[in-house]
């Protein structure tokens, strides 16, 4: 009994206490609010946002991406009057005019009736009308601000002025201590008239800070898809990449943000004294920007301030971790062959066209217009990117530029239906180099002929049948046929036959096998081919199916189809034609111009398979070297090396025999080997004659020099496939005059004998491209 009653008093004094101390967290501290704010003191942190790296050419001395000082009015939030205080209402009034924001009146119809005649006396003079029906908001200027703000104080049951810069405040919900920007990058003028009336407007400050601004992007739009650009940075965003410091936190910080951001994977820094970024700092939303987040942004500096009980700071502030600034980038890039090249493939997109208009009110009338194309430059020795262009193309200065906000409206979402159609063709924002996903066409053939002759399907003197196409019977009991591009009997070829006539029965017989054929006739060579998983497994040699690793945001590991992956996406089995389809280069398989460039680049140098690169090294704010970029590889090629020798002679027999006639030396002075593909794309299209046809990307893909490779180049003209042999005469000749322009090889004068005349012009480093959406 006597346990019990013990048990009983001591749940009863604990009750006491903690009421006792409820009472004193609700009651006595409010009421000693008042009378503590200067006695009582707190430490709190302020954090100082340093400057973001700069982007250099591959000079070292051309800026690419800059950070320029500006000026921006800030409030410090506990500084201000309290809310609820007229004298609050006043200041950020005040700041509006300043600042040169527009606030909003509001007009209640339901209580104007009564009082009609004098509300509409005292804003006649301010250019309003008031009658009824009528419009209940309206924009005030700044410098109508501070005298509508004295109207609601008399109307204050009719007119509500809304001030833009409180609702930033709500909405940011930053401490009394911390700042919170609302207008950025101000003149002088503007920031020396803050400065002096200061007394006028307590908690509003004057902040240094930084500006990004890409001051070649205008000249030079197709280094914009390089740099990226910045944004604010977003709640999720803030809540992913500050680190927690303890376990504990770090799952606090994802159960309260789940339900807006789902699941964020926090790091865990127990050390960490700052956070990585401030609520209203910007940060890389896309390319370098993105992709050297980490290197550009530097390292945020702290500053102690002590606080009263009201946040308010009581003494100025001491630095306790100073600012870094974010590190320097120096590219792979030369700005001039950079627009070189950019200037040449515009050639020949324009070349398309032209050939389109031409053919265009018969034939190919459904086309669309010929505007976009990709070309790539490799070292194949180290993997360095020398030039990376996708047209149309922007000037990212659109991001960053606040004048220019209606032009950004209309690359992002034009109002109007058709525009915005036109937008999702044109696709200026997006660097199709590394997020177009196409079918590759006929320049996949070589690696599957490296991957058959690896895994032992066929020997380099292989013969098969090639009849013209190649028929089958499908389990389905649906009949296929596949023919080759140029419906030819070519007889029993081997490998080096094969690529230099671009035979889509060889290729789809050595990745599908040929021994289900019914149109190859008697004492063929029978093979079972890669079928699909040897074949996705030589594809995955050269890196296709997955991202290059480049680091650029938003680069696509494009699409090595399965029987998984269409059983999942497709709710359908896979067939031996789908094993045709992709052996071609078509189907269901997508790649980007970097990965067919980069393995073209592993072949080049036979067998070594190069993270892309775009930086060559990272220096600091002073100049000084902090990481010089060693190539790095991503894997050996497990191909036998007398195979690659193989490979080139069919390859280079392509250009040497074949329809690549510009790209032979007698027409080039240059040395190249290389491979073309057509791709179909998009819908079905019936031409004047009832016949149905598909639009064609036309691709080559191509080294030089032969005996010693040092570049790979890529070019895809989007649409052109069937524009005269698009591949062959304008993807081709597009390769060749870049692999000139690198070279410093002028051709010769006048083209000998079998060459063709190709469109030139001269290509000054400043030649501009023309710019979707701008002005």
């Amino acid at each position: 009994m006597f346990r019990v009653l013990l048990l009983r008093l001591i749940l009863v004094l604990m009750l006491i206490v903690l009421a006792g101390r409820l009472y004193q967290l609700q009651l006595v501290r409010d009421e000693a609010e008042p009378y503590d704010d200067i006695a009582v003191t707190t430490t709190r942190y302020v954090l100082v946002t340093p400057r973001r790296g700069e982007v250099f050419a591959a000079d070292g001395t051309t800026v690419l991406a800059e950070s320029v000082p500006t000026l921006n009015i800030a409030v410090q939030p506990g500084r201000l009057p309290l809310e609820g205080d007229p004298q609050r209402a006043t200041v950020l009034g005040r700041l509006a005019q300043f600042a040169g924001i527009t606030t909003t009146l509001t007009i209640s119809p339901a209580l104007l009736a009564a009082r009609n005649a004098l509300v509409e006396q005292h804003l006649a003079p301010y250019g309003f009308i008031v009658s009824m029906p009528l419009s209940t908001s309206h924009i005030i200027s700044p410098e109508q601000t501070l005298d509508i703000l004295r109207l609601t104080t008399i109307y204050s049951d009719v007119l509500i002025l809304d001030n833009p810069i409180e609702e930033r405040l709500r909405r940011t919900n930053a401490p009394g201590y911390e700042t919170v920007v609302v207008k950025e990058d101000v003149s002088s003028v503007v920031a020396l008239a803050v400065r002096e009336n200061t007394s006028y407007l307590p908690g509003v400050v004057i902040e240094e800070d930084y500006e990004r601004r890409y001051p070649q992007s205008g000249n030079a739009p197709t280094i914009s898809h390089l740099l990226g650009y910045l944004g604010r940075i977003n709640s999720c965003e803030l809540v992913a990449e500050n680190p927690s410091r303890s376990w504990v936190e770090s799952m606090r910080d994802m159960v309260s943000n789940v339900a807006e951001c789902g699941v964020v994977q926090k790091d865990i820094a127990a050390n960490s004294g700052a956070p990585l970024y401030r609520h209203d700092d910007r940060i890389g939303k896309d390319g370098l920007e993105g992709g050297y987040e980490d290197e550009l942004r530097g390292t945020i500096g702290v500053q102690m301030v002590a606080v009263d009980a009201r946040e308010r700071p009581v003494s100025d502030p001491r630095t306790i971790q100073p600012v870094q600034e974010g590190h320097d980038l120096i590219l792979t890039i030369d700005l001039t062959f950079q627009q070189q090249i950019a200037a040449i493939l515009q050639r020949w997109i324009d070349e398309s066209e032209r050939r389109r208009q031409q053919l265009g009110s018969y034939r190919l009338a459904a086309y669309n217009p010929i505007t976009n194309g990709v070309a790539v430059m490799m070292d194949v020795r180290d993997g360095r990117i020398l030039a990376m262009v996708s047209l149309p193309a922007y000037d990212n200065n659109v991001w960053v530029d606040y004048a220019r906000t209606d032009e950004l409206q209309n690359l992002l979402s034009p109002a109007d239906p058709a525009t915005y159609e036109e937008l999702m063709r044109l696709a200026p924002l997006t660097n199709r180099a590394i997020a177009g996903r196409y079918p590759s066409g006929s320049t996949l053939k070589q690696f599957v002929g490296a991957a058959a002759l690896q895994q032992g399907i066929i020997r380099p003197d292989t013969r098969l049948r090639d009849p013209g196409q190649i028929v089958l019977q499908e389990r389905s009991g649906q009949l296929f046929v596949l023919p080759n591009s140029v419906p030819v009997d070519n007889g029993a070829i081997n490998i080096s036959d094969a690529l230099k006539v671009s035979s889509n029965v060889f290729f789809a017989s050595i990745g599908g096998g040929n021994n289900e054929a019914t149109n190859l006739g008697e004492n063929f060579t029978s093979i079972n081919g890669l079928r699909i998983n040897g074949l996705a497994e030589g594809l995955g040699w050269f890196g296709f199916g997955q991202p290059t690793g480049i680091r650029l945001f938003g680069e696509s590991g494009g699409r090595v189809p399965s029987p998984y992956w269409k059983s999942h996406a497709l709710r359908e089995p896979w067939t031996t034609g789908d094993t045709y389809n992709t052996s071609i280069g078509q189907g269901y398989l997508e790649t980007t111009p970097l990965q067919l460039v980069n393995a073209m680049a592993a072949l080049a140098n036979r067998g070594t398979l190069y993270r892309p690169q775009l930086v060559q090294s990272i220096v600091n704010s002073n100049g000084e070297l902090v990481q010089n970029f060693q190539p790095e590889v991503i894997a050996q090629l497990p191909i036998d090396p007398v195979y690659y020798n193989v490979l080139f002679e069919g390859m280079r027999r392509s250009v040497t025999e074949g329809s690549n006639v510009a790209a032979r030396n007698e027409c080039s002075g240059l040395s190249i080997i290389g491979k073309t593909g057509t791709a179909e794309f998009g819908p079905n299209i019936i031409t004047p004659e009832g016949d149905i046809t598909r639009q064609s990307h036309s691709w080559f893909v191509g080294f030089a020099p032969h005996e010693n490779p040092e570049i790979a180049v890529v070019v895809l003209l989007e649409g052109t496939g069937d524009l005269g042999d698009g591949s062959a005469t304008l993807a081709v000749p597009a390769v060749t005059q870049m692999m000139q322009a690198y070279f410093n090889v002028t051709p010769p004068t006048p083209p000998p004998f079998g060459c063709p005349t190709l469109p030139t012009g001269p290509l000054p480093g400043d030649l501009p491209v023309p710019i979707a959406g701008g002005n």
